[in-house]
Order: C-alpha cells, then structure tokens, then sequence
C-alpha cells in the first residue's frame, strides 16, 4: 500500500482524546506488510471493482487488525513487537485498550459506509471468531499440547477468519455468485492459515534481520505447529517439559529437542496450504499474476533459515 493509504488510515484516528491519535499512529508507524489490505486491492481489482468501492473497505481491514493488536499484546503481556515497545509498555494497558476499542468502532464505522449489510455482518462475526480465537488460546495457555486439531482451530479464528474476510469481501461487494464466494473465501483462508504457521516458524527460528519478539510463544506457554509436531513425534518431550517450572526453563529445553526436520515439516503444512490457495483463486477464476506472487511472498520468509 502507498502513502496516501497510510495518511488516510491515520486520518481515520482522529479524535478528541491524544490518546487515540498517539497510539494509533505508534502502532501504524511501527511498520507491517498491510498484506491484509492488500489482498483486498488485489482481488477487488480483479473482480472489476474501482478503488473507491474496494478501498474503505481494505481500511476497515487494516484497521480491524489494527485493533487486535492493541487488544492481544494486552491480553498477552507482549512487551516488544516489530523491534519497538509494545503500545501497552509505552502509554499502559488501560490507555491500550481503550484505543483498540475506538479503533474497532472506527473500523465499523468505515465499513457502515459502504452499505452492504451482509459483508458488514461477516465483519462482525470475523470480530467474534477473532475474539473466540483469543479466548480458545488462553484456555490452552501455559499447559503445553499436541493436539493439532486445536491448534488450526485457533490460528483459524483468530488469524484465518480476517483474510478469510478480506479475499471474500470485495467478491461481496462485486455481487459475485455464491459458486465465486466459496473458493474466494478458501483462498484467504488458506493463505491465512499458511501465514501464521510461517509466523510460527519465525518465532522458534529466528533471524537477525526479523523485527519480532523471538521465543515468546514457549515462553507464553503456546504450543504452535513446530511444537505440536514436536510433542507428536517425541512424546517424552512432551511429559518432559511439563516437569520444568518456568517459562525459560521451558524455552531453553525446547529449542535443545527442535530440529530442522520438525521445522521442515513444518514448512511443509504451510506449503500445502498456499497450494490450496492458489488452487481456490484459480478455480473462482479470479487469479492474477499480483494474487498469485504472495505465496512465494509469504513463503520466502522461512526458506533459508535451516
């Protein structure tokens, strides 16, 4: 996205309250790919949509993630994200929170102008399933697991369902046929499972260059798909690390047991994924040589790293 998207999404911000204003623009100007908005430029474009019908909307996404970013890294105690202090670490949890709500209104807001009830619905009920999403992985926080039928169920909800929402929309918006919805749904999905399970991936195998908080998912007690794997294929790893007492204990064992193969496999889960996503947009008969690059784009990310 360009800068004119940028100073519009502030823009957006505006309030009455510094607060608003100066979270907002901290946690806008700390970076992000805004791959969110840009999947919904891109299959706009692609459905014959014009930028002022698609746009408000891929604002209303980016600012959605926006929000749940405030709202997690409270939930979460989370103190460093992109290599800077955390928006709660810097204006509090209070403050934080407060913002995240009137960017969450915000984002209703943006999305009430474009009129279109039922996309406005799904927003709503990705908001829920984000929210839910959050709520499943607290449930499971702190006691690590293998279950991989919980752990896609949570990066679906509260990863997968908002580009679920943003491949979907402008379909909406273009009044595609319900037989176009479907596989453009599946490919946010899709490509939104795959993106977070790279995010995953990332955090267990870190880089110089990443601007992310390393390691905090062990230490968080989040059992992602590097470890589910993990537990799976060595279950004595599993029993071990529930014996250890802390979260660097855990940590410091963990990554002595993880392993390239695990990592690998990994990686491949994401890969199987941005297949299907590629395989949807084909058969929604939707896909462009702009849609087709951010699989390589998402992909890229883990493919020297071990």
């Amino acid at each position: 996205m360009d800068r004119e998207f940028e100073r519009h999404l502030k823009g957006i911000l505006d309030s009455t309250s510094s607060y608003t204003g100066r979270i907002g623009r901290y946690i806008l100007d700390s970076g992000g790919k805004r791959l969110r908005p840009r999947i919904v430029a891109l299959v706009g474009q692609a459905a014959g949509l014009s930028s002022d019908v698609y746009m408000p909307f891929a604002y209303t996404v980016e600012l959605m993630h926006t929000a749940s970013l405030l709202h997690d890294d409270v939930v979460d105690g989370t103190e460093i994200r992109r290599s800077r202090p955390t928006a709660n670490q810097v204006f509090g949890d209070k403050p934080a929170l407060l913002a995240g709500d009137f960017i969450s209104a915000s984002a209703i807001e943006t999305m009430c102008s474009l009129g279109n009830m039922r996309l406005a619905l799904n927003m709503v009920q990705t908001i829920k399933k984000m929210a839910e999403g959050e709520l499943r992985e607290l449930e499971h926080t702190k006691s690590f697991h293998d279950s991989m039928e919980v752990y896609l169920d949570i990066i679906y909800l509260k990863t997968a369902s908002l580009f679920e929402l943003c491949s979907m929309g402008p379909g909406l918006l273009a009044g595609l046929s319900e037989e176009s919805l479907i596989p453009l749904a599946a490919y946010g999905r899709s490509i939104g499972m795959a993106f977070q399970i790279v995010d995953d991936i990332i955090n267990v195998c870190p880089d110089k260059e990443d601007n992310k908080d390393a390691f905090n998912d062990i230490l968080e007690g989040k059992s992602t798909l590097p470890l589910v794997l993990l537990f799976r294929h060595r279950p004595e790893v599993l029993k071990k690390v529930g014996t250890l007492s802390g979260p660097d204990e855990h940590k410091n064992y963990l990554m002595t047991e993880m392993s390239p193969d695990i990592l690998r496999l990994s990686r491949e889960k994401a890969q199987e994924y941005l297949d299907e996503s590629l395989g949807a947009l084909k058969q929604a008969g939707l896909l462009t040589d702009a849609l087709a690059e951010i699989p390589g784009q998402i992909m890229g990310q883990v493919m020297n790293r071990f």
